[in-house]
Formats: structure tokens, sequence, C-alpha cells
């Protein structure tokens, strides 16, 4: 692996900040000196990740997840550390020419050919919709308000009933097969033809703002199906992208808002009236990797599905995803049983943003779908529909929202509030969701000396120097690493401090997390020359005590009376040191 000489490591590192460039993958938020966001490296609901700027690293409470700016981009990417310190560089208009390590590059290896494949594929297609054979396309999208610009924007282009993808690709020497396998091509008795004709294309790209896939619609009153879509491939998995992804990006984490579509033409009649901040679902049901990108976006989530049944149905199933992971989305449903795309064009931009800043809360949505399906003619129904809410409101905290609804709830149902309160006390209260935090091992006072001398190490030359002529070494593997590696970076530097000690261990994840797992100790800063002697004497302490244990245990397992008799002699003289 190429290496990166500290100096340079040191010098990137000082011209970025950690903040920045975790707020350039993640929605971040200030409390007080620090900054906190999602954890991306567990399953987290509350952001628990705290970033701080004063001493430019990050460190989740719950799962231990540590480091500079660097791991985390290494890990957040699962790139290599030199990729991440070069990426960090690029960030800080720093150009590193450096050769990424093979082995973080199988995988893009494995699949380029298909990623080509499909750029090229692209290309092709946006060059057709530029000529004469693209005058009734570009005539179609202008009827529906889509101009060259967002033509450009979203790369559309044309695909022609010539067959002529087939042809290029395999003249650039790609494999039949993977034309097939990867869905650009089919086959059908010895002849392989392009599977998108006579089509306007959208390419779909993946997080990385790589064409993965198409989505081909008809525009000049074919008969054939209004949409054909790319079948999945080990590129391309619906459930895996979000449409629009990789440009909603800044938008999203800039409004601080992330609205969540169906289609893509949803998507791109809101960038024609400027709304930028919006993915699609194609479709779909929201996965749990749908929601996982989503909460990178925001926290703040808006749903606008289509304003049909099945689009009720599908706001039903994404609400349930999404609360499932700790968001609250909002929820917009849009009259006439209209898209977003439809809606727009037919009523305007002027109603849509005002269905946007009155965006139902989920209660407000619950309640909504439920009052649809009740008949209030019928007791029982009522009966249920209360029962209903009250499960509901069991859920929030709110007083103000908790009053308004019970005055609602008794208005539409003619119920009186005490019966309605008297309801919710018989409904148990929902538990408060349970943080799992690691489990804090018992220590004994010879482990707990290793890590306090650690501490003052990371902070002190006093420290440093009293270890390197008092001790002889350290039980837990890691913390002796650890002073090691300290030692090293003091006489190498002639400082010490935890920034740019994390710096100097790189990618060794175990030894920064350790480090930085000490270094968040209830300690004093200040430096005491007679604390630290006493961890040198306990630790020496702990270290014959070990001694003694060893000694005792070889005595019962030996047989031989001999080598007993030399066992004994061995734990006189310690026992002897012991009573010093």
């Amino acid at each position: 692996m190429e290496k990166i000489p500290y100096d340079q490591i040191i010098n990137i590192q000082r011209k970025v900040n950690i903040v920045d460039v975790i707020s350039g993958y993640l929605p971040i938020e200030q409390r007080g000196k620090n900054y906190f966001a999602i954890c991306p490296f567990h399953d987290d609901h509350n952001p628990s990740m705290s970033i701080s700027p004063e001493k430019q690293i990050y460190t989740c409470f719950v799962c231990g997840a540590s480091g500079n700016v660097f791991n985390f981009v290494m890990n957040y990417e699962k790139i290599s550390f030199v990729e991440a310190v070069a990426k960090v560089a690029s960030i800080a208009g720093i150009n590193l020419s450096i050769k990424a390590p093979h082995k973080s590059r199988n995988k893009d290896d494995t699949y380029s050919k298909f990623y080509g494949m499909y750029e090229l594929a692209n290309k092709y297609y946006q060059n057709n919709i530029k000529t004469l054979y693209g005058k009734t396309a570009i005539s179609y999208l202008k009827k529906r308000n889509i101009d060259e610009s967002v033509i450009k924007e979203f790369e559309i282009g044309l695909s022609l009933n010539d067959n002529n993808v087939t042809k290029l690709l395999k003249n650039k020497g790609f494999n039949e097969d993977d034309l097939i396998d990867i869905g650009i091509c089919g086959k059908k008795d010895d002849f392989v033809y392009d599977v998108f004709r006579n089509r306007i294309m959208f390419p779909i790209h993946d997080s990385d703002n790589k064409v993965v896939g198409f989505s081909g619609r008809i525009y000049n009153g074919e008969s054939e199906s209004k949409y054909v879509n790319s079948k999945e491939s080990v590129i391309f998995k619906k459930g895996k992208i979000l449409y629009n992804y990789s440009r909603a990006l800044n938008e999203a984490r800039e409004k601080k808002q992330i609205i969540i579509v169906e289609g893509f033409m949803d998507v791109i009649r809101l960038y024609t009236i400027g709304i930028k901040n919006v993915v699609a679902t194609m479709g779909t049901a929201i996965t749990k990797e749908h929601a996982d990108l989503i909460r990178r976006l925001s926290k703040n989530v808006i749903l606008c599905f289509d304003g049909d049944s099945a689009g009720q149905k599908a706001t039903i199933s994404a609400l349930q995803m999404l609360e499932n992971i700790g968001l609250e989305p909002k929820i917009i449903r849009l009259e006439d049983g209209l898209d977003p795309d439809d809606y727009i064009i037919k009523k305007g931009k002027e109603k849509f943003q005002n269905h946007l800043i009155n965006a139902m809360s989920s209660l407000q949505f619950k309640l909504y779908v439920n009052k649809e399906h009740t008949d209030f003619n019928d007791y029982k129904q009522i009966s249920n529909y209360i029962n209903s809410v009250a499960k509901e409101l069991e859920k929030i905290d709110d007083k103000v929202v908790y009053e308004l609804t019970i005055k609602k709830l008794s208005k539409e149902t003619g119920v009186d509030i005490d019966t309605i309160n008297s309801l919710l006390k018989n409904i148990p209260k929902k538990k408060p969701e349970l943080i799992t935090k690691p489990l804090k091992v018992k220590k004994s006072k010879y482990e707990m000396a290793e890590e306090y001398l650690i501490y003052y190490m990371l902070r002190s030359k006093e420290a440093i120097l009293q270890y390197q002529n008092d001790v002889a070494y350290l039980t837990n593997k890691n913390l002796a690493m650890i002073a090691i590696k300290i030692l090293d970076f003091y006489e190498k530097k002639g400082y010490i401090n935890i920034t740019d000690f994390t710096l100097f261990l790189e990618d060794n994840d175990v030894l920064i997390n350790e480090v930085l797992r000490i270094d968040s100790f209830d300690l004093p800063d200040e430096v005491d020359v007679n604390v630290i002697k006493d961890y040198v004497k306990t630790i020496d302490e702990g270290i014959l005590n070990s001694e003694i244990k060893k000694i005792k245990e070889q005595i019962s397992a030996e047989s031989d009376v001999a080598k007993k008799v030399i066992l004994l002699e061995k734990l006189a003289t310690l026992k002897k040191k012991e009573c010093k």
C-alpha cells in the first residue's frame, strides 16, 4: 500500500474541519460546543454520534465508533485509509497523486464493464434526442413543460428502432451475454436486440452517480406499455436505489428537508418549479435500505405519493418503515387522485407549494385515514375509531397536540371528553425505547491504573517519561501497544496531543477506539506527578501478583519434585518483593 508521509497527513487534516466533512455525508445539529448526528455505523434512531470541532474527532456513545476525519471517510465509504486521505485532501483543495490499493477496487473492477455499458448507452441516447429523429420527442417534452435545461440536467435521451445500441456495444468489445444479463439487450431465436426502442429514455443513477438502469417512456401514441424499465441486475436493485439521490444530496442538507415521491417524472416536475430536494422510490415500497439512505439526507421527511388509494397504501407502508428507524415524516395527500407531476401541470405551482407548507403530521394522517374508513352512523365503528386514535395519542408527548386532538375527536364523535380521557387511561403507556449501550465491565485497580496512566501519557511528557523509566510493561496488549506508539510519536515529534496522535495511528481502528475511549474519562487534565507514581506502583503490584499467580498454577500442575522445589524458590523470591 502506498504510504503518505505523516507530515502531509497532518497538513491535510489542519486544512479541513471534521464538522464540515461529516456534514457532507450526514445531517448534523449543534448542541453546545459539539455537533451530533445519527451514527451511520449502527442502527441508530437518535443522534448518538458526537463530533468535536475542538479535538477534530467523532465518537458514538452507543456503538463506540470513533476516530478522526480520515477514519470517518474510510469507514463510511468502505475505502482504504490512503484513499480516504486523498478524498479529504481533495476537499481541502490539495491534489494527491496516489494509486488506490488494488484490494479496495475489486468491486468496482468487477462491475466496471457494466457501468461502462450503461454509460456508453446513455451517451448514445442523449445524442439521439439532439438529432432530427429527436424532434417529436423534444416537442412532446416541451408540451409537458420540460425544457432543454431540464433535458440536459436529467440526461434525458431517446432510443430508436434501429438496434444500434446492441451494435455499438458489441463493436466496443462488450460481451453479448453480459449485455443480456445486465438488461440493455434481449435475445430471441438467436437474435440479440435493443430492449429499449422508440422511447424517451430516463437514466437511473446510483448513490455514486453512476448509471445503473433506464426507464423508457412512450411518447408518440404507441400502444405498448407506458414505461419499460431495466430489469434488476448486479448493479441495479430498486430496493437499494432512490432516483435523484446524488443530485438531491446537497439540496436536502441545505434545506434540512427531503421530499419523497413515487415516480421519476414527479421528481423532474418538482425540479421545474424549483424544488430540488426530492427523490423517488420508482414505484416500489420503501425498504430498510431506502429508509437508511433517507435518514442520511435529513430527519425532516415529507411523503408525497400519488393521491389515489394505491398511493395512500404506499404512504401507510412508508410511514411505518420510517417510524421504525426513528423518523417522523409529514404527509401530503393530493386531491383528485393525482400524482405530483399531473397535479402541478393541472393545478399549478402555488397549490402544490401550499400543500408543502401545510403538510400533515403523521398523527393527522393516521386520523385522516381512520376517519375516512369510519361510518359515523355505526356505533361500533365509532368505538373502533376512538380506540385507534387513543392508541396513537399514547405515543405523543406534546400536551397541546394531545388536548387539541381530544377536543376534535369529541366533536367528531359526540363522545364526551372525560369519557375519551378515561378510555386513554386504560391503555398501557408505550414504554420508552431503551438504547442498548455496551455493558461496563468491572475492572480491577490494576487495569484501571494502566488506563489512567495512558490517559495522562496522552496529555503530558512527564507521564510519558515516567512510563519510559519505571514501567516494565502493561498487561493489556492494546494499552501496551498504545504506550509504545506514544513513545514513538513523542520521540519523533517532541510533543503529544490527541488529534495528531490519532492521525499517527492511521487506520488502526482498534487502537484509535481505545485511545478515544480512554480520552473520554472524567479525570482532571492537570498532571500530578505523585498520582502518576501511584499508578506506576499499582501497575508494578499488578505485574507481581500476576507472576505469583502464574507460579502457583505451575506448582499445582508440576509432578516432578525437583522442578517443584525450583518453582517454590521462585515463589518465595516473589513473595519477598511483595512484602517490600
